[in-house]
């Protein structure tokens, strides 16, 4: 049995290390997966969005299709192109899971999947540790910290912890490569991990993380010298090419999606993937400099994630301190010093400037997500600090370490007490914990100084107290049979009837909704709207919310308190207080056309539909040349839609003439047509739908959606994986260095 590196006695089973980690982390969410009382789905965003997307990828898996287009939102989007969160590997076995008897996902299921994010995260930064020599206890401290504290603690986004929880492992493999193991391998397995956290479905947190890599790389070739640096140079760019490949599944048809849509990013107005995002932006969403207690003080501000808690701060600092020798120790607080500083945003000039010369930089926008990389660095440096105390190292130091905590801890305690003398038992809570978590770590590194106590009772207590501190955040959680706007119960569960009152109507139905939910993922029932960061900007220019537009899209129901405009019948009347009424002016969702114009502009086009004397049911109006057609009477044609699939569209069409059948469905590329088998071009009538020219006669008109973009991708992701894998495989047979 291999020795502790740090210990050089056996240790246990490779095993047990991570299965206290996980046994740590189901007691620490036992409302979750204990008790059938509370959720983590507590936010508008993610009970109005990303459970009808989570929703809408479990019956897209559960009808053994990938989940490529989304019909639902914004009449189709395409919902991997999104960066939804559907390219993730993660996800996959928790919307496999078994649905509920109404075809819905199991909150349990959610539940489990977000302990499984935070217990992978902890176990990845158990893996770093345990690569940086430290003993299996500084180990699981360390792999406590990151699961459970800072950003990744906190951040109630699944994606964005996706994302973020290969963090660890991408600088195992960088800080290898630092050190001369296995440097090829290293260096492509690097690249693999980056990739990967580009799959998760949120660019944020892998931008910040792709270019802190980038700069320790740059700085690693600065500071070589001579064919160290080309030998650098050569790492990074098998880095950068792994990175690229594995990503690519999800940044092709993320790249292709941005360059045709608009997205809202907290300004006045969406903008394009060519404008850049407005600076205020990244002010408003910047740490201000008032907020940096809360690194040990919970929830002291409302709009950050940085707690770390007393005790992995203490520790962190004291790693620093004994461990300075250590050249990962220099690289982590560098990581940490970088990502709160720039974390401020525009309280930093430098943030400034990276925002000015690097594009991608300034399109993440949230200046605060950065504080991820001190929750990165704090945990193999709150690692270090544990296995420095058990070898008893600057025990001055720590006797001042000591003496502070409890004065501080004292004098916060105090503080708060006063401001609450008339009403005592209400203090100030946040400022409680901190103070009474300092006031704990002074009494057991005094009684550790003082040999009071033994070296596993100094673990188990600091541990303890760390997991004591971070439980504030379990608190948060919502009661899952809390009623109201934004609560799980009373969304998921508050149109119901409404959505049974729709599916049961003939036909294909569009409706437009009036609340931010987003009834049509979580029911399936197509809507014009949706509730998402970004739309295709041709769908967004046809001024979707003018009724005539409307009738031109097929919503033949409007969901809201009152009618909106005139000629609408109720319908149904809502429980929830929205009813349904009928448009009967909507157009069906497929019909003929047997005149295509030119238009010079988009806005000529909008005069036309707008027009009353405009023939928007008899003439398709484009931008681009039209194909020719033939003049007869549309009122002969007979347009059927035997199914309407997300992915798959199958019409028959009986015409008169040859002309032209629109669906009134977005256009947008990687959908193909072919009549009657053969392959037919889709034009772009009406700025966004979709057109193909059938000839005189019976036809079957079938459309697929394959993007190239996705099929290239999930290629290149495939190269990447198996690519670095060969080298690491390669790599295993053959003796490593010992590290530099």
């Amino acid at each position: 049995m291999r020795a502790d590196p740090v210990t050089h006695k056996p240790r246990l089973a490779w095993l047990a290390g991570p299965a206290l980690l996980f046994l740590i982390l189901c007691g620490f969410y036992w409302r979750l997966i204990l008790s059938n009382q509370y959720t983590w789905v507590d936010s508008p965003d993610l009970v109005h969005m990303e459970i009808p997307r989570f929703q809408f990828q479990a019956a897209r898996w559960h009808a053994h299709r990938f989940p490529l287009w989304d019909p639902y939102q914004w009449c189709g989007q395409p919902f991997l192109g999104q960066m939804t969160g559907a390219a993730c590997p993660l996800t996959w076995p928790f919307v496999l899971m078994p649905l509920d008897s109404s075809g819905k996902v199991h909150l349990s299921a959610l539940h489990w999947y977000f302990v499984l994010l935070h217990f992978l995260g902890g176990l990845f930064a158990w893996w770093l540790c345990r690569d940086l020599r430290l003993s299996a206890a500084a180990s699981l401290v360390g792999g406590v910290v990151f699961a459970l504290s800072g950003f990744f603690g906190t951040a109630s986004w699944t994606v964005m912890m996706a994302g973020f929880l290969w963090t660890p492992l991408i600088f195992l493999f960088l800080l290898r490569v630092l050190r001369g193991r296995r440097p090829l391998a290293s260096a492509a397995l690097c690249g693999l991990f980056v990739g990967a956290s580009w799959l998760s479905g949120h660019h944020e947190v892998p931008t910040y993380v792709s270019l802190t890599v980038a700069g320790i790389w740059l700085y690693h070739m600065a500071t070589s010298r001579g064919p160290l640096r080309r030998r650098s140079l050569g790492l990074a760019m098998v880095a950068a090419l792994s990175a690229a490949l594995t990503s690519g599944f999800q940044t092709l048809p993320g790249y292709e999606y941005a360059r045709l849509a608009k997205r809202w990013v907290g300004a006045d107005h969406p903008v394009t993937f060519n404008e850049p995002v407005p600076y205020s932006v990244d002010a408003s969403y910047s740490l201000s400099p008032g907020s940096i207690p809360s690194l040990v003080i919970p929830w002291l501000p409302a709009d950050v994630n940085a707690y770390l808690g007393v005790t992995a701060v203490t520790l962190a600092l004291f790693g620093v301190l004994t461990g300075w020798s250590a050249p990962a120790v220099r690289i982590f607080l560098g990581v940490a010093l970088f990502g709160l500083l720039f974390a401020m945003g525009t309280y930093n000039v430098f943030h400034g400037i990276l925002y000015a010369v690097v594009p991608l930089f300034g399109k993440a926008r949230s200046p605060v997500r950065m504080l991820c990389l001190v929750d990165l660095a704090a945990a193999p440096l709150a690692a270090y600090g544990i296995d420095a105390l058990r070898a008893g190292a600057a025990s001055s130091a720590l006797r001042r370490i000591a003496l502070a905590l409890a004065i501080a801890g004292g004098a916060i305690y105090a503080v708060a007490l006063g401001a609450g003398v008339l009403h005592p038992f209400q203090a100030n809570p946040n400022f409680m914990v901190a103070a009474f978590a300092a006031l704990l770590v002074a009494a057991l590194l005094t009684a550790w100084l003082r040999k009071a106590v033994g070296e596993r009772f100094l673990v188990a207590g600091l541990l303890a107290i760390i997991i004591a501190e971070l439980a504030v955040v379990t608190g948060t959680f919502s009661r899952r049979d809390a009623r109201g706007p934004g609560t799980v119960a009373g969304k998921l569960n508050g149109f119901e009837d409404i959505a049974r009152f729709l599916k049961a109507q003939p036909g294909f139905q569009r409706i437009l909704f009036d609340d931010t939910f987003n009834i049509g993922d979580w029911e399936g029932i197509d809507c014009l709207g949706g509730f998402g960061a970004g739309v295709t900007a041709n769908i967004l220019s046809l001024e979707w919310a003018q009724p005539r537009t409307q009738d031109l899209l097929g919503v033949t129901y409007s969901v809201t308190k009152a009618p909106t405009r005139a000629g609408q019948e109720l319908a149904f009347q809502g429980a929830s207080g929205l009813n349904v009424y009928r448009n009967p002016a909507a157009f069906p969702r497929a019909w003929s056309v047997h005149r295509a114009i030119r238009m010079s502009s988009a806005e000529k086009i909008h005069a036309a539909l707008a027009d009353t004397a405009f023939d928007r049911r008899a003439t398709a109006p484009m931008t681009e040349d039209p194909p020719p057609l033939e003049t007869c009477d549309p009122g002969g044609d007979e347009i059927r839609m035997p199914s309407h699939g997300p992915a798959t569209i199958r019409i028959e069409a009986r015409m008169n003439c040859r002309g032209m059948v629109i669906l009134a469905d977005t256009w947008f590329p990687g959908w193909y047509a072919a009549v009657d088998g053969r392959p037919a071009p889709i034009y772009q009538p009406y700025l966004a739908l979709r057109g193909v020219v059938v000839e005189k006669g019976a036809h079957t008109i079938l459309m697929r959606y394959r993007p190239a973009s996705a099929i290239l991708g999930g290629v290149m992701t495939l190269i990447g994986i198996l690519g670095a894998c060969f080298l690491a495989l390669h790599a295993a047979r053959t003796p490593a260095r010992p590290d530099i």
